[in-house]
Parts: structure tokens; sequence; C-alpha cells
């Protein structure tokens, strides 16, 4: 891709033609308001009417395609004759000093051939078109020879070309800086999704492997217990999946994810679930950041209540899981804990949502979970 270099060409292509168009009408109302003898109406007639159409023709297609090698090619021919037959088109005392209305499309040439070719080739054509406007002045008999043009016409080959060198090695530099700017965006929005993958893979650890070696480490389950085995195995099944990733366009409902994920063993549950279909990535934040939330409880709250409400408000998904177990001080949570700050913030968050959790010791808690924000 090089978006610098495709807008100079726009830019060039459009601005060749207006000059052209300019040029060949202004030029052409001149040239009929300077007939007069020698010079014949009827030769300088043909000649304007050649020129603004081609004009006109060679707008068009600059506008729309650009400055195609074929359009420069017959610009510079018809460029070319109207030069060569400068003693029938224009008088005498206006062919000295570059004055002419030929003289004006011949710089016009000259400068549009440098926006469309590389120097190798527009300089030599530029000086076809210096060549031609000379040899015509002394067809002519110009009192100048057709020098004082000449000299003026390579100079605008000249600087037209090392104009556009300057403007085309910019855009090279431009389109450099663009790319390494693609590439280190490209490199970044790599490197926050691994980063995002590995948070949830963290998150699924911790909720489902961690708390199950947790609770064995502290004696909560024999190690004989038929419910610790199948969890085990559920939990080998969840490490096999590490580095999955669900469809982002998949849709499903909410509501019955939440049903199935359930609660942790021995916490009674009261469920008020809206119909809620949504996204598959935003259904497993949500999913998840419950069942953390809902384990929580089962492990720190020791509640006899749990409310868990799903609801939606105009495209918004809200959970609000309330206990009336003994509470705590969000303040005092130490930052190495990973259950509120990832499980359920961070993984509510990593989706366009957010959550929060409000709670007063010996009052309960209440988990607020909510998408979009």
């Amino acid at each position: 891709m090089t978006p610098a270099h495709d807008a100079l060409d726009r830019i060039t292509a459009r601005c060749g033609a207006a000059m052209r168009t300019t040029v060949a009408v202004v030029g052409g109302a001149a040239a009929l308001v300077g007939i007069v003898p020698p010079v014949r109406p009827a030769p300088v007639v043909v000649a304007v009417l050649v020129s603004v159409g081609w004009s006109a023709v060679f707008a068009w297609v600059a506008a729309t395609t650009g400055l195609r090698g074929w359009l420069m090619t017959v610009d510079l021919a018809v460029t070319a004759v109207l030069c060569l037959a400068q003693g029938t088109l224009v008088a005498g005392p206006i062919l000295p000093g570059g004055l002419s209305w030929v003289a004006g499309l011949a710089t016009m040439s000259i400068v549009v051939a440098n926006f469309a070719w590389r120097p190798p080739v527009a300089v030599p054509a530029g000086l076809v078109v210096v060549g031609a406007h000379l040899t015509g002045a002394r067809w002519a008999e110009a009192a100048d020879g057709g020098l004082v043009p000449a000299g003026i016409q390579v100079v605008q080959v000249v600087a037209t070309a090392a104009l556009m060198t300057v403007l085309r090695r910019a855009a090279t530099a431009a389109d450099a800086t663009l790319a390494a700017a693609r590439a280190a965006q490209q490199a970044a929005e790599a490197e926050r999704a691994r980063r995002a993958d590995e948070r949830e893979q963290n998150r699924r650890m911790h909720d489902t492997v961690l708390a199950t070696l947790v609770t064995i480490g502290t004696g909560g389950v024999p190690a004989s217990s038929g419910m610790l085995r199948e969890r085990a195995a559920t939990e080998l099944t969840l490490i096999g999946q590490v580095g999955r990733t669900l469809r982002a366009d998949e849709t499903v409902a909410l509501d019955a994810h939440l049903r199935a994920a359930g609660a942790p063993a021995g916490l009674p549950v009261d469920w008020h679930l809206a119909a809620c279909p949504t996204r598959a990535p935003v259904a497993a934040a949500v999913t998840g950041a419950t069942v953390e939330a809902l384990a929580n409880v089962t492990r720190h709250a020791r509640a006899t209540r749990v409310e868990a409400r799903l609801s939606t408000d105009d495209g918004r998904i809200r959970v609000e899981i309330t206990d009336d177990g003994a509470g705590f001080d969000p303040g005092r949570v130490p930052v190495h804990r990973y259950g509120v700050r990832e499980a359920i913030v961070g993984r509510m968050r990593s989706v366009g949502g957010d959550a929060e959790v409000r709670s007063t010791v010996g009052r309960g808690t209440t988990v607020l979970l909510w998408w979009p924000r």
C-alpha cells in the first residue's frame, strides 16, 4: 500500500486537468481576440476548437482515471503541432518573449508531463515540446528567433522535474512511515489480543481449578468424594480447552447460559432471568463473572439467601447478585487477590462492560454487572 503516493497522484491529476483546461480556454479566447492580418481567422478558429475540445477530453480522463501514458502522449503531440504552426496561428508582434497563447499551452504540457512521469521520461518529453516551439518560432521568423521562450521553457522543464522529485521522495518517506506505523499497530493489537486471551484463561483457571485446589488443601472435600472426582474430570476438560476462543459473531441465550452454569453445591439461589440473546463472548464474560460472584458467596459470605436477577433495558444487559451474608470492606481487599479484580471486573471490561461490588460488613453484598458500559 502506498497511500501517500496515491494521494499525490490524485492531486496532480486533478491539478493537471484544471490547469490544462484553464489555459486552453483562456488561451483560446486570447487567440480569437488577437486575430490580425496576416493571420487568417479560419486556421485560428480550428486550432482553438481542437485545443479546447482536447482539453475537455484530457480533463475528464485525468480526473476519472489519472494521468495515463497514452493521454500524455496525445497531449504532447497536439501541443507540438500547435507550436510548429505558430506562424499561422499567432500574430508576429506577439511571438517574441513567449507571450502567445501557444506558448502558454507549451508551458502547461511541460508541467503536466512532469506530474505524470518521472524525470527520465518527463524531461525528454518536455524538451520535445521546447524544440517544437523553437522550430515553430523560427519558421514564423519571430524577432527573438524563439530563443527567449525556449530558455524559459528549459528552466520550467528542470524546475518542475526537481519539484516533483522532491514531492515523490517525500511521499515515499511518508509511505514508509505509515507502513511502519501500521506494522507497529498490528503488533500492538496482536499483543493486546494475546494478553486478553491469557487473562481470560487465567480467570477460567481461577474460577475452577484453583478454587478446587484450595478446597482440597483446606480439607473441605474428602479425597474419596465422588463429587471431587467428577469436578476434577470437568476441570481437566477445561484445561484441555485452554487457547480456544469463542466465535465473536455467534448469538446465544444469556439466560440459558446462566441457568446451565447454576451455582456451587449447597448454595440456594433465587433466579430471576429475563430472556436475553447476546453475542457469545459477552454471554461467556457475564456468565463467568456471575459464577465467580456466586462462588465468592459460598466461600466467604455465610449467606442464607442469594438472589440473581438478569434484566435488559434499551439493549443494556444488567445482572445483579445480592446476598444477606457477612459482607466485607471492598477497600481492604489485598491488591494481589485475583477474584473480584480480574474474574469479575476484569472479565466484564474485556468485552466492553463493567462491574461493581457493593458491600458492608454485616449487611451483605451486591455485585452489579452490566454491558455495554
